[in-house]
């Protein structure tokens, strides 16, 4: 009788503690990121905003702005139109993919790469809906760098290449 409550009581304890595990397992694998080579260079971006495009509640147009630990020093910025998969030319799926150095607010940056109305052959979107969009993306932006303090302080010359992109959002 000892050793079959003995047993039980192992075999509870082990449960709870594989459930636990796996819900800390869980927990990691869904936190956002966008994991990304920029002009050869690997960043993780970890913090986001997700911004409504217009106040109607059935509007399923997003803001999204990225950062690296909630720091301004390198910041994404991209629309998204929920609901569409596949690659970009399919449907415009991401809008104005920009980055920025030393961002604080729209206008209020030291140097911007612009990506608007690039036709993103490089994106593919695989899960794109209320809970989460997911994508893989790879090009190269299609404007030349802006800054305020003029182009030839820009941190990655005149021009970025995005490679080996990974986007992992949960909304």
């Amino acid at each position: 009788m000892k050793k079959t409550k003995g047993l039980l009581i192992l075999l509870l304890g082990l449960i709870i503690i594989s459930c636990s595990s796996e819900d800390n397992n869980e927990n990691n694998s869904n936190e956002s990121r966008i994991d990304v080579t920029i002009n050869g260079t690997e960043y993780t971006f970890n913090t986001f905003t997700f911004e409504k495009h217009f106040e109607d509640p059935n509007d399923s147009y997003y803001y999204v702005t990225a950062r690296i630990d909630n720091e301004s020093d390198l910041v994404f910025d991209f629309g998204v139109e929920l609901g569409y998969t596949g690659d970009w030319e399919n449907g415009e799926i991401v809008d104005e993919f920009n980055l920025y150095t030393n961002f604080i607010e729209s206008g209020n940056y030291d140097c911007a790469y612009f990506g608007v109305d690039i036709p993103y052959p490089q994106i593919n979107v695989s899960v794109n809906n209320e809970q989460e969009f997911k994508a893989t993306f790879s090009f190269e932006n299609n404007f030349d760098v802006s800054c305020n303090s003029g182009n030839e302080n820009a941190p990655f010359g005149n021009r970025v290449t995005y490679t080996n992109g990974t986007i992992n959002l949960k909304l």
